[in-house]
């Protein structure tokens, strides 16, 4: 047996402070840079007053929208939000540092790309069970971010294992982008455009045929941009709207059985369209994404493409509407401004 030299002893020990400093810079490099965009972690207990306190949003659900929450039917808006706020975690140090690293990276890519991000109020994540929102990965009310438990506690251990994981990036992005909307009424008709989408001053009226029907989306705040839509041979002004087609009586499950999007004509008609009535519905949205309940929802995720992969695209294979991301780009490209 070979027994370890004084000077392997000094090596491993220089090795040691080395990985030490590198670590306590990054640790530093990523606290000054997350400050760049201020965000903070709610407690339990704040999450809970956070969530309870906006009163205005949940005013908006309907019985079948919150039976499909609660998986039964009769539960109360009360019922609905006190079981809600019960669902509201604790943040480990672990997850508030994993967090911090992204931040830290959203600030160094807009950096480094020569774009500048809108004003935006102080962002404040919430971790919370996702449960009753479907087992969705995030969503916003405000500025505040409301991030999937799981997911979080998940992510922040694949971060130590592998690096930065891209879907949690994506939904930073996705969900920043709600809060960037909501302070920047300038920003979000610009987005829209880039859709075909026009925003107006006011909110349109849900029809009586789809009172019970709408689900109730915490980033959609507004119902007040249109497109025109070819259906049956007409040009139609609507706008979009996520329903189920079926009351939870119906299927007693998730809506996933029955969710539609429906194209509401803005003439006050009481009526609708499904998204598939339309022919030019993809030519509207584009196809860079899925995820077109909505036009905000559409938007976001095409934002944090353009954010994290740029107008090459993930593994550099581009996008079926390109257009849409340089457009993102253009509008948040310091030099324009």
């Amino acid at each position: 047996m070979k027994r370890k030299t004084g000077k392997g002893k000094k090596v491993f020990l220089f090795l040691f402070i080395l990985i030490l400093i590198f670590g306590l810079f990054d640790i530093c490099r990523t606290e000054i840079n997350a400050k760049k965009i201020p965000h903070s972690f709610a407690s339990v207990n704040n999450g809970r007053e956070l969530l309870l306190s906006n009163t205005e949003y949940y005013e908006k659900y309907s019985q079948n929208d919150i039976d499909f929450r609660m998986k039964k039917s009769g539960a109360t808006k009360d019922e609905f939000m006190n079981a809600s706020a019960d669902l509201i975690k604790k943040f480990s140090l672990f997850e508030k540092l994993s967090i911090d690293h992204r931040i830290s990276k959203m600030y160094r890519t807009l950096k480094k790309n020569d774009l500048i991000l809108p004003k935006i109020d102080e962002i404040v994540f919430v971790k919370m069970k996702m449960e009753l929102e479907g087992d969705c990965s995030g969503y916003t009310q405000g500025t505040k971010i409301y991030l999937d438990s799981t997911l979080v506690t998940v992510y922040s251990l694949l971060d130590l294992v592998f690096g930065n994981p891209d879907y949690m990036d994506e939904l930073l992005w996705h969900e920043m982008f709600h809060c960037i909307t909501r302070c920047n009424p300038d920003f979000r008709t610009k987005m829209y455009s880039l859709i075909n989408f026009t925003v107006v001053n006011s909110d349109y009226e849900i029809p009586s045929c789809l009172q019970n029907k709408i689900l109730t989306n915490p980033d959609v705040e507004h119902h007040n941009s249109y497109a025109t839509f070819q259906i049956d041979g007409q040009k139609i002004d609507c706008f979009v709207a996520w329903i189920t087609t079926k009351d939870f009586a119906e299927v007693n499950s998730g809506w996933n059985s029955c969710e539609a999007i429906a194209l509401i004509p803005i003439d006050g008609t009481d009526t609708y369209y499904l998204s598939d009535q339309a022919s030019n519905f993809d030519e509207i949205f584009g196809t860079n994404t899925s995820y077109i309940i909505d036009p905000e929802e559409c938007l976001a995720d095409n934002f944090a493409y353009a954010m994290l992969y740029g107008i090459k695209g993930k593994n550099a294979q581009g996008y079926p509407n390109p257009e849409i991301i340089q457009g993102i780009l253009d509008v948040l490209n310091r030099n324009s401004k």
